[in-house]
Order: C-alpha cells, then sequence, then structure tokens
C-alpha cells in the first residue's frame, strides 16, 4: 500500500492511579522493560512506518524534561520531529491538546494515530493494519472479541442489562482519523457535557464512521504494578535519582545567586 502522510499523538500525561495507587508520581511510562522505557517502546515502532511526519508526546504539568529522558534517544533524533506537549486533566483533554498543537504546525498530513503510551507492545504490523482501515472508513481502531461475558450495572453494583458477546469487542490503540476530520470532531466534543474515554466516540458522535481490524492480544497495557516485574525498585531508584537532581539544581541556584551578590558588590 501506499502510505499516506500521517502524524502521531502518544498519550502519556495520565495520573496513573491504578499502577501507583496514589503513593508516587512517577509515571509508569518512564519505567523501564528489557532495558528501554515504557514510553520508548510505545513511541518506538511508529518510525518504521513510512509517512509518518511528526510525533506528539503529551506529558503531566511539570514533567516535561522528565518525558524528555524517558523518549530517550528518540528524542535527539533529527529523522520525525517530536514534540512535547503538555497534557490536560482528562485523556480527552490532552489529545485536544495533542491536536490543537499539531494544527499548527501546518504538515500536510492526511491521518493522525493516536496512541497509548502504556501500550508498549505495539508492532508495526498492527499500525500499518489499522492505518490501512481508516483509508476505507476514515477511523479504525484494532479489536479483539470478547472472551468474558459482559454486563451492565447501575450504581448501586446491580446488574441491569446483558450484553450479546457475539456483537462485542475491546478495543486497542493506535486509533487513526483522517485528518482534519478528528481535530474537528475533537472542538466540537469539547464544547458538549460529555466526558469521552475513547476516541473512537468522538469521532462517530460527529457522524463519522469508524472501521475494526483485527487487533493484537500481544498490544496489552501496563496497567497495574505488577505489569512491570521489579516496578518497586525502579521506582525508588528513579525517586532517589529525582531527589539527587533537585539537590543539585538548589546547588547551583544558591551558587548563581551568590555570584550574582558578588557582582553586585563589586559594581559599589
Amino acid at each position: 500500500m501506499a502510505f499516506p502522510n500521517h502524524a502521531v499523538i502518544i498519550t502519556a500525561a495520565g495520573s496513573s492511579d491504578r499502577f501507583n495507587g496514589n503513593s508516587t508520581d512517577v509515571k509508569k511510562e518512564y519505567l523501564s522493560i528489557d532495558g528501554h522505557t515504557v514510553l520508548w517502546r510505545a513511541t518506538a515502532p511508529f518510525f518504521e512506518i513510512p509517512g509518518c511526519q511528526a510525533i506528539i508526546v503529551t506529558h503531566p504539568e511539570g514533567k516535561e524534561a522528565e518525558c524528555g529522558l524517558a523518549l530517550e534517544d528518540l528524542f535527539d533524533q533529527n529523522i520525525v520531529p517530536i514534540i512535547l506537549v503538555g497534557g490536560g486533566k482528562s485523556r480527552q483533554e490532552s489529545v485536544h491538546n495533542g491536536l490543537a498543537m499539531l494544527s499548527t504546525l501546518g504538515l500536510e498530513i492526511d491521518y493522525v494515530a493516536i496512541h497509548d503510551g502504556a501500550r508498549c507492545f505495539v508492532t508495526p504490523d498492527l499500525i500499518i493494519r489499522t492505518l490501512a482501515t481508516a483509508t476505507v472508513f476514515g477511523g479504525a481502531v484494532p479489536a479483539l472479541p470478547t472472551t468474558d461475558t459482559v454486563k451492565i450495572i447501575d450504581d448501586n453494583g446491580m446488574i441491569t442489562a446483558h450484553v450479546d458477546r457475539s456483537h462485542s469487542v475491546g478495543v486497542q490503540t493506535p486509533q487513526v482519523f483522517r485528518y482534519p476530520d478528528i481535530w474537528e470532531a475533537h472542538q466540537a466534543a469539547a464544547q458538549t457535557e460529555t466526558a469521552y474515554t475513547d476516541d473512537t466516540q468522538i469521532f462517530t458522535d460527529h457522524g463519522l464512521y469508524v472501521g475494526v481490524c483485527e487487533g493484537d492480544r500481544t498490544n496489552t497495557k501496563i496497567t497495574y504494578l505488577d505489569d512491570i516485574p521489579d516496578a518497586e525498585e525502579q521506582i525508588e531508584q528513579y525517586e532517589q535519582m529525582r531527589q539527587e537532581v533537585q539537590k543539585t539544581r538548589a546547588a547551583t541556584e544558591l551558587f548563581r545567586q551568590s555570584v550574582e551578590e558578588y557582582r553586585r558588590e563589586s559594581e559599589r
């Protein structure tokens, strides 16, 4: 297939509450699996897809530097530009911020792939399959048939409906959408009271279509602490490293202030 020009948004601005239980603010995407960070592994496969014009990575407020470090050598390459963008309070806001940045770049792109930064086992084949499906429907999402029986419950935990499993699927990322349609859909969604957790719903609520392609059972998402075998040890080391950096910054600032004070005294 001829690969259309496209951009990528990697979402990595979430709080990771289910992962760390609010015990630390160390991002799961910044921890490592087999020598590379989760964020690096989630991003690197997109470099293998022809036509990629830019990659935007969202990050929590105040964590731009840590996000850049987590991207490792990808952040320093000059093949595909990587742009860091501050995320919002929700996934919807973070994607909106990424799309807003994309709209200012003047790139000639036809599609945008939106991918969870915690899905670090994504493959180039899955990306290509989803991109190809999007060229047919306008939007595309990889999905797998559900193996569990799904129920709808109310606020009290009572079952209120039974879902026909033969017509239900579990969706993954990347999700690929025609551009600028996805940006227009997000702008419209921002004007509503609906809290969206999935970009396919934003797209279809805007009157557009999303096709499904076959997902990949290995394309799992890092969600809980035991998804990374040595996560607790890594978090401890990460926090120690962060404290050392903060001490160094404080010492550097104190030295700078001392130099400025010395210069002022010398000029009198």
